[in-house]
């Protein structure tokens, strides 16, 4: 069995005000993360060295990062990254943004498990309603677009910035991947909106998934982190 975690890091500064991607790194490697899809990941302190960023929320070499940058400056970057504690076969980002706003990427990374591919789509979607419309509906035909190539397990998650609880802004993805049950995880100290959720492809069989809401690390973020743990369940010829 494996374990993914998707996690809105607002640049690694809790509620309480501390920047502090160290206890992050911990916090991760605590829940036994094989996977973590992050989002506002952010170098760019003219105070911080970037590496030693990375080092902090790599747990020092437990995981390795693989940066996909919205936004790059002279002190460091701003974007998505994935944490993975397995071999990296492929990495690529797809531009999603809207003229005018914030930019945004599609992060896919493919890992491998005990030599079975397994397609990583991290998303971080835009604040306007109209913004999110144009990117879910890119997001449905990039996956497409992969699984067509070469089709193999995938699990999309992120921070996708939906308040509605009824929304229909996913009914594409719905129809052809398994949204999760992934519960209300903004804001960290009163869940009040599902802002990050979780897809997976039919392969993937989840035997759970929740929110990360212990009280000793709840605050490191605004938002909650979501866990699933899954296994892989291949079709037999």
């Amino acid at each position: 069995m494996y374990r993914l975690i998707t996690y809105n890091l607002h640049s690694g500064v809790g509620r309480d005000g501390i920047q502090d991607y160290a206890r992050i790194g911990r916090f991760l490697v605590k829940q036994d993360a094989d996977f973590v899809l992050l989002q506002e990941m952010d170098t760019r302190s003219a105070e911080r060295d970037v590496n030693d960023d990375i080092s902090a929320i790599c747990a020092d070499g437990k995981y390795m990062l693989i940066a996909a940058p919205t936004v790059t400056t002279r002190h460091g970057w701003y974007g998505n990254a994935i944490l993975t504690r397995h071999p990296v076969l492929h990495r690529q980002q797809f531009d999603i943004s809207v003229s005018g706003r914030e930019p945004r990427t599609l992060q896919h990374v493919v890992v491998t498990l005990d030599k079975q591919p397994l397609s990583l789509l991290n998303a971080h979607l835009g604040l306007k309603k109209k913004e999110r419309a144009y990117q879910a509906r890119r997001l449905h035909e990039i996956m497409q677009s992969i699984n067509e190539r070469n089709q193999m397990p995938a699990c999309l998650g992120g921070d996708m910035n939906e308040w509605w609880l009824n929304t229909q802004l996913f009914k594409r993805l719905d129809q052809t991947y398994r949204q999760l049950r992934t519960g209300r995880s903004f804001p960290s100290h009163l869940p009040l909106f599902k802002l990050d959720r979780l897809w997976t492809s039919p392969e993937l069989r989840v035997n759970h998934c929740d929110r990360l809401t212990d009280k000793d690390y709840r605050h490191y973020s605004d938002h909650l982190a979501v866990k699933m743990d899954f296994e892989i369940n291949l079709p037999t010829e």
